[in-house]
Formats: structure tokens, sequence, C-alpha cells
């Protein structure tokens, strides 16, 4: 039966208008709006992510054996975030993203029985995390990396089993984790990263246009202490920490514990300038409330993974230690959370940018275009022929 020339009738939003003739008078009726269901600006759901250091202890359960089962499944995990991390040149913020989703997921749904589950699992967090902060890799790059982990690292793997039965299989279930994270999430990605916030906020143009009138004498040594609060920050990640806090605490937490280390062992009359903290960061810090934090994290340590990277004894920080180093407003106790947000962007909008952040992009540019000459011309030094190109035959 041929319905080439039966015409349907328009739906949908292209449908002209039905009028109705009551009284007399055509009167449009309401028609489908698309705006009310994909408005203009979707607003991404926004989740507390922070917990109490006694709920993140009790996630560990009470039997000892299914406990230390779990933590040594975590453990393999953190490891295959640093290897792929190494194998396929992520960057750190990648890393402690992906360390900060995979705490949380555990604490929300804990881990799969098994080892290997647990790494699939891991690998669309780890994917996820890339996605979020840089450039993604190609698909099959962290299939590779996956498979060899698994086979090298994993007992339960013999290394002469079929890999190509093992890569689609870890393609297959990287393509349903994937989905699965992103909804077990609720698509809410808003981690909150301290490696990466700590980037944005002493970039070179808050140092330029913002933190101009800091005291000479410590704008010499801040940096040294911001490359070892970056270092804290990466290495801190491996525990449950970020369970405990936010991202910008987390990054005071770590500037705080590296200026104790600096007066320690450099400079004994060393602290912070004035309204350092509270001019710089949209959360109070407070000598109590951070002496809280670093007990917690002791307990937190104490509780989880036997790190080389771990601090002990260090985090031993009174209140005391922390106002000898901070120089900060006294905050209302029936606010004690309450702080300006210095990254408003009405307070940002009519910023003054400086002669010295132009010269400073300038000189930046300029190392940046030497450097890639640099490579180029080392690269057609080992392989000339890449500078020279073949003669094209001519067509007959």
């Amino acid at each position: 039966m041929s319905v080439g020339n039966v015409q349907k009738a328009p739906t949908g939003p292209n449908k002209p208008a039905e009028r109705s003739k009551s009284n007399g008078a055509e009167e449009p009726k309401s028609q489908f709006n698309p705006r009310l269901l994909w408005p203009d600006m979707i607003k991404i759901p926004d989740n507390p992510w922070t917990f109490t250091c006694k709920e993140v202890i009790e996630k560990l359960g009470t039997n000892p054996q299914a406990t230390a089962e779990m933590k040594r499944c975590m453990e393999k995990c953190l490891i295959y975030f640093y290897t792929v991390k190494k194998k396929l040149n992520l960057l750190d913020h990648t890393y402690t993203a992906a360390c900060i989703l995979f705490f949380r997921y555990w604490f929300v749904y804990g881990l799969p029985h098994t080892l290997t589950d647990c790494i699939h699992v891991s690998q669309a967090i780890l994917v996820t995390a890339c996605k979020t902060m840089e450039n993604n890799r190609p698909i099959d790059a962290y299939v590779k990396a996956t498979c060899e982990f698994l086979v090298k690292d994993l007992s339960g793997l013999r290394t002469k089993q079929n890999m190509d039965k093992l890569r689609w299989d870890v393609r297959d279930r990287l393509v349903e984790s994937e989905k699965a994270i992103l909804c077990s999430f609720g698509f809410d990605l808003n981690i909150e990263n301290p490696k990466d916030l700590i980037e944005e906020m002493f970039s070179g143009y808050y140092r330029f246009n913002r933190d101009y009138d800091l005291p000479e004498e410590f704008k010499l040594v801040f940096p040294k202490i911001l490359q070892e609060a970056r270092n804290f920050i990466v290495q801190a990640v491996t525990q449950p920490v970020s369970l405990l806090c936010d991202g910008y605490t987390f990054i005071a937490l770590s500037l705080i514990y590296c200026g104790l280390q600096f007066k320690k062992l450099v400079d004994k009359d060393f602290r912070f300038p004035a309204n350092f903290f509270s001019d710089k960061f949209p959360v109070a810090v407070t000598a109590q409330r951070f002496e809280e934090i670093f007990t917690d994290y002791r307990i937190i340590e104490e509780n989880f993974f036997d790190l080389k990277s771990n601090k002990g004894d260090k985090l031993e920080i009174s209140a005391a230690d922390i106002n000898s180093v901070i120089q900060e407003p006294e905050v209302p106790e029936e606010c004690p959370s309450a702080a300006a947000n210095p990254y408003d962007y009405e307070l940002m909008k009519s910023g003054e940018v400086k002669q010295e952040l132009i010269d400073h992009i300038e000189k930046r540019v300029q190392e940046l275009f030497d450097r890639t000459v640099m490579e180029v011309k080392k690269r057609s030094s080992e392989n000339p022929s890449e500078v020279e190109p073949a003669v094209k035959k001519a067509k007959i």
C-alpha cells in the first residue's frame, strides 16, 4: 500500500496555533514552550561532600578481616591512579581529582567485592577526573594502561591470557562504569579540587593585581611555602582527608602546616601577614577550627593507610601553634563559618591590570616561544628528513 501522498498534520512546536471562536473572538491557545524544559541556564547540582571524622571512621566497619580487605582494595586503587597518571603523563590536578571522587564514591556506595571490579570502577573515576580537569586521552590509552596494570599487579590474572579479549572486556566495562559513575554522583562534578584551586588563587593575575601590597620579606619566602603546600595536597589526598573539608579549607590547612614547618626549620619569627587568609579565602580560618581538622587528619592516618607520605606526630598541632603563624580577625561565635568571598564576580569584574602583570605575561610567552623553537631545532637535527620534505613526483 502506497502512503506517499498521505500528509500528516503538523505536530509539536511547529504546529499552527489553533484558535477558539467562542464569543466571536479568535484567541491563540497556549503552545509547547521548550524553554520551560530546557532553560537558558542549567544549574549544576551542588551537594555537601564533607563529613565528620567519626562518620568516615565508621564507614570502615567493625569486622577487622573485612576492614583489612577493604583497605587493601582501596590502597591498590590509589596505586592504580598513580601508575596510570605516570604512564599517560596526566596532571597532578587529575590525580587529586580522581582520589577525591574515589573517596566520595567509597563513602556513599562502598566498593565492589572483588579487586578487579574495584579497578574497573577506578578506571571510570580516573577518566571522569581527566575529562573534568584537562584534555582527555584516547580511550585506548586508558584501556592499554589498565590492562597492563591488571596483568602485572594482580596475581589473579595470568600473563599468558588473551590480551585482546582482556582489552575488549576492559573497554566495555569502562563505557558501562563511566555512565554508572556519573549517575551515582548525580552529575555533581563540583570537586573543589585543592590542587587546581591553589594554582588559581596564587596565579600571576592575583600575584600582580591583588597581592602587590604584601610585605616584601614575605613575598621572598612565600613561593617556597607555596610549593611545599602543593606537595602537601598531593600527598594528603591519598588519605580521605577530602571528606573532612572543602577545597579552600584544604588549601588553608596545607599553608598553615607548611608555614609552621618553615617557622620551625628556617625562620622562628615567621608569620603570615595580617588578614592574609580572610582577604584570600571564602572560608573562616580560626585556630580552634583548624586544630580540630589537624586532629581528625591524624586519626584518619592512623585508621587508614600506612604510607611514606604520612605526617604522623607532625599533625599534633595546637591552637596556640596555629595562632603563632596567623593574624586573623575574631570570628563571631554565632556564625563561625561566615566569611566574605573574595572571588565574587561583582568584586572582580572591574579590577585593574597592572603593568607588572603585562610584563610577566610577555616574559612567559617569550620563554614558551624560545622553548618551542629549541625543541623543533632538536627534533630537526635528530630527523633531517622532517626538515627536507621529499620531492613530489610530477604527474603524467
